[in-house]
């Protein structure tokens, strides 16, 4: 299906699987007690299964990304799921490099998205001249290269095999189900720090992200993915398990309190169904009611689960805002933004990426290291430093200069380009399959676009559903050009 890309083996469960799956298992479980030991024999199975297995091997990325298991290096965290990007990146260059450069250039960077890629990383690169922490810059740029070359590369290799797009949809809808509930756990019993206590008794959730923001975003950006599927996909997609999938996304995005998932899927939801409604009309009233109907049933599922007190806590019921004052304070902290604590603070910190910008405009002052920027110059009435400008706009102007800026818009422009060529141009010949998965990565793509305005939110496992989205996109921008849709 795809010329440029090598195209792997379509089981993504092979019979040859079992000996190398077995042997990672034991080398996790034995990691449990013995970490280096238990790492070692996890990666020799790995190693194996990606060779006898790749899209399994991808699919168990996405089941491990999300999860903080690893190690601290160079004052960095290393994730397990960089080493597997890595054994992966060497399987996939290894399959392609016989057939040339032409060959590996089109393996890993994908044609719709090459250019504003290529400008990132060259940016990246050209940051280092003038960086606050070269250590730290180089270690950003190699993050970026797992995400959006290689692991994009990897799952562009399913080409239109439906059967490993599902692998990979399970493995993120599983991953994201199990996220969620672990977060309204810890909504529920209130096991989180102080300041995320929300409705007196409960906390904002956290899952294994450390913040609330990127719990959200991992929950909001695979809601478009799972409702698109569940009512725009073929009959013969089993529904009950998307609709377990799709209610447990809106779920955890609902019960993070992140105003910024809120609001991003809102506008996902939103722009997807205009694209419904100009391309496949008959099929909007039906998004339309899941779309809408499941969010508003999660607002009012947890906004009756915070009348409970769980945690046995002395606090008072109200102390903090509920579910319903929460949603009412996304308006009112736009409308009045210094009567926000949490706005206030944002405003703050954008002041000081621009305040970056402005005294280092061409090289910036390193990939990732705004952070230290506003560490030097902190701005009067700042509470905590934070670890980003939470604004990829604003991080990457203060980053790479103001041409970063202009490379975030490029990149993004170049998503919302490609995918809507293909559904607007191949809507009559499109499979119902592919219409969804690519109304879905529509909707992924502008979920993480508008959350990013007061987020930054490029991180490990936060970043999959995004992933899977870009390789979507791509994967059918390159059966558009080639014509080969059906």
């Amino acid at each position: 299906m795809q010329a440029e890309v090598n195209k792997f083996p379509g089981q993504i469960f092979p019979k040859s699987m079992w000996i190398p799956l077995v042997i990672a298992a034991v080398g996790a479980i034995i990691g449990i007690r013995v970490g280096v030991l238990g790492t070692a024999v996890f990666f020799v199975g790995f190693i194996w299964l990606a060779v006898v297995a790749f899209p399994l091997a991808a699919a168990l990325y996405i089941l491990a990304a999300p999860f903080p298991i690893g190690l601290i290096l160079l004052h960095h965290k290393f994730y397990v799921a960089d080493f597997m990007a890595i054994v992966l990146a060497f399987k996939l260059f290894f399959a392609n490099v016989h057939r040339g450069l032409k060959a590996l250039i089109d393996t890993f960077l994908p044609q719709p998205f090459r250019w504003p890629l290529l400008f990132i990383l060259v940016l990246s690169v050209l940051s280092l001249a003038d960086s606050l922490s070269r250590v730290g810059t180089v270690i950003k740029i190699l993050e970026y290269i797992e995400f959006f070359v290689v692991m994009v590369a990897v799952f562009r290799t399913a080409g239109k095999d439906e059967k490993i797009w599902n692998g990979y949809f399970t493995a993120l809808f599983v991953v994201v189900g199990a996220v969620a509930l672990y977060g309204l756990y810890q909504f529920l019993f209130q096991l989180g720090p102080v300041y995320n206590i929300v409705d007196g008794h409960h906390v904002r959730a956290t899952g294994f992200f450390g913040q609330p923001n990127p719990f959200g975003a991992f929950n909001e950006e695979t809601f478009p993915l799972a409702v698109a599927l569940l009512t725009l996909g073929p009959t013969y997609l089993k529904r009950g398990w998307l609709v377990v999938a799709t209610t447990l996304a809106a779920l955890g995005a609902v019960v993070s309190y992140s105003r910024g998932s809120w609001v991003a899927d809102a506008a996902a939801v939103f722009f997807m169904l205009v694209v419904i409604i100009v391309t496949k009309p008959q099929l909007a009233k039906k998004f339309a009611w899941y779309s809408i109907g499941i969010p508003i049933a999660m607002f009012a599922v947890i906004f009756l689960l915070g009348k409970t007190n769980l945690s046995h806590t002395a606090l008072a019921i109200g102390a903090h805002k509920n579910t319903a004052e929460r949603l009412k304070s996304t308006v009112t902290a736009i409308i009045h933004p210094q009567g926000h604590f949490d706005t206030n603070q944002r405003l703050l910190i954008w002041k000081s990426a621009v305040q970056a910008i402005r005294e280092h405009p061409i090289l910036g002052v390193g990939l990732g290291n705004f952070h230290l920027f506003i560490q030097h110059h902190p701005p009067k009435g700042l509470a905590a430093i934070p670890p980003m400008a939470h604004n990829l706009y604003l991080e990457w102007g203060a980053d790479l200069g103001v041409g970063g800026i202009i490379a975030a818009l490029w990149f993004e422009w170049s998503w919302i380009k490609s995918v809507l060529t293909v559904i607007r141009r191949q809507t009559a010949v499109l499979p119902d399959y592919w219409y969804a998965a690519l109304v879905g990565a529509f909707g992924s793509t502008v979920a993480f676009i508008v959350h990013n305005w007061v987020d930054f939110l490029i991180d490990q496992g936060v970043i999959v559903p995004l992933l899977v989205a870009l390789a979507l996109i791509a994967t059918a921008y390159n059966l558009y050009r080639t014509r080969s849709v059906a």
